[in-house]
């Protein structure tokens, strides 16, 4: 639940953020913190004539509030951050190197409430890292403010995203600069496990265009021994992953509206896949076995076949588990969601890579400047494979799994879910952190009814989603 730092990916360097856990530390620590990095500066270098770099002053840093590590969430020596440093300087160099002042708002749940009362009381910060969990609800209120009269959004270099933000657009207005698309999850697995347990790749049976629903049941019947402790998937948020691979969210945003898909037949198939899961035992129950807190050691033994987390938990965990291993530079494998067996797209749920602009920010200069860079950056071949290779030299990915996250931005049909965007005051308040994805996680962890547990909800939610939407008239 915590892993919602900004991992940028193909900009995936632009300003690296690591998990939220501070990830890359360890031996690798001093790699990721040194203040140079062969070949990035130099490649950066040449977007210094660039138009769409803003002719503006930066003089005070940029705020961020963040929590937990926050102080290592962005290596400011990649792609952007070196970029802005050579075209706009260190602002106020007294206080140190560093372009951005990190605030951190404690634990984790009180992110929202750190930010309502420092926007309230004239301290606002200038960005805060975007979370689809509680957009649009932060700009309903008053949280964020949009980005139109600030960025450009015609301007050439944000030609590949304008599809991308037109799916975020609210009341008619633009408060997310899309820079980079990444799926929000994949399925982890060992390949020493699957081989040994007589199962195909489904990476390759991605490539060939039969990785389905069909074809991961098969796997989870074959793998799971609930006797011997064998489970085929663990992970916080299958359910969200598996309704998006239907080719719709159980809250999506259309023509700058919301709309519910609760009672879509799309998502009540899928449902259906998650309570077969829930029910025949396939899902490692991490609330009965280990206190509601994930085991990753029985991935790592080999005790369950998949694991599902986003990229960053490479650079998080994996990349240590393989090197005290010592396993081979192929053992740890990433494939995305399978497809739904009636659609003939893999769709996919995406995350997107943006900070959002506080209101009240007082160094809106700061903010544009950023985010220029940072799809200057993310755009630009010869800076991505710049930061391609620091990915390889930092945490020892290969160009098989970078080549899969590649592969995923270009091929993946992208779906966004705004189902936990709608306001944490409602739902199942009593049980999960994000209230409305209640609905679907009580199905996979308890084996419930997905329409049972819907009908309890669906008043309250139906209401929230209208009330939002007479907000922008």
């Amino acid at each position: 639940m915590k892993k919602y730092a900004v991992v940028l990916l193909g900009a995936a360097l632009v300003l690296n953020t690591v998990a939220c856990s501070g990830g890359g530390g360890g031996d690798r620590e001093e790699q990721t913190t040194n203040p140079r990095h062969e070949g990035v500066d130099e490649a950066v270098s040449k977007l210094l004539g660039s138009e769409a770099l803003p002719d503006v002053k930066v003089t005070k840093k940029i705020k961020l509030l963040g929590w937990e590590n926050v102080e290592k969430w962005i290596d400011e020596t990649a792609p952007a951050g070196s970029l802005f440093k050579q075209k706009y300087g260190i602002p106020e160099e007294d206080k140190g190197e560093n372009i951005i002042e990190y605030a951190n708002c404690g634990i984790y749940a009180a992110r929202y409430e750190e930010l309502a009362k420092r926007v309230t009381s004239d301290d606002a910060p200038d960005i805060f890292p975007f979370e689809a969990r509680y957009y649009p609800y932060g700009v309903y209120v008053n949280l964020f403010q949009t980005i139109d009269g600030v960025i450009d959004l015609t301007s050439p270099e944000w030609a590949d995203s304008l599809e991308a933000i037109s799916r975020f657009e609210w009341g008619g207005k633009n408060y997310c600069a899309v820079t980079e698309l990444l799926p929000s999850y994949f399925l982890w697995y060992r390949k020493s496990i699957l081989e040994s347990a007589g199962l195909d790749d489904p990476y390759a049976l991605y490539k060939a265009g039969q990785w389905d629903w069909d074809k991961f049941l098969e796997m989870c019947v074959s793998f799971s021994d609930i006797p011997n402790n064998k489970y085929s998937l663990s992970g916080w948020d299958p359910d969200e992953s598996l309704i998006c691979t239907s080719g719709v969210g159980l809250i999506t945003l259309e023509n700058g509206k919301l709309v519910n898909n609760m009672f879509d037949t799309r998502v009540e198939r899928a449902m259906d896949l998650v309570y077969t899961i829930a029910s025949r035992d396939y899902r490692y129950p991490h609330n009965i076995l280990n206190d509601w807190e994930m085991n990753h050691n029985e991935w790592r033994s080999g005790n369950i076949l998949f694991w599902d987390n986003g990229q960053w938990w490479y650079a998080d965990m994996l990349y240590k588990f393989r090197d005290k291993e010592g396993w081979a530079d192929d053992e740890i494998n990433l494939v995305p969601y399978p497809r739904d067996p009636y659609s003939d797209k893999y769709y996919q749920q995406m995350r997107h890579e943006a900070f959002m602009l506080c209101s009240g920010s007082k160094n809106v200069e700061g903010f544009k400047a950023l985010t220029q860079c940072l799809v200057l950056t993310s755009r630009e071949a010869e800076v991505k494979q710049q930061a391609r290779d620091k990915l390889k030299r930092d945490y020892g990915w290969t160009d098989k799994q970078l080549d899969i996250l590649d592969e995923t931005v270009r091929d993946l049909s992208p779906v966004f879910d705004f189902k936990n965007g709608i306001g944490e005051d409602i739902g199942g308040k009593d049980l999960y952190e994000k209230p409305v994805e209640y609905v679907t996680k009580y199905v996979l962890v308890h084996a419930n009814s997905y329409t049972q547990v819907r009908q309890e909800y669906a008043a309250e939610i139906d209401n929230r989603v209208k009330e939002l939407n007479a907000s922008v008239g």
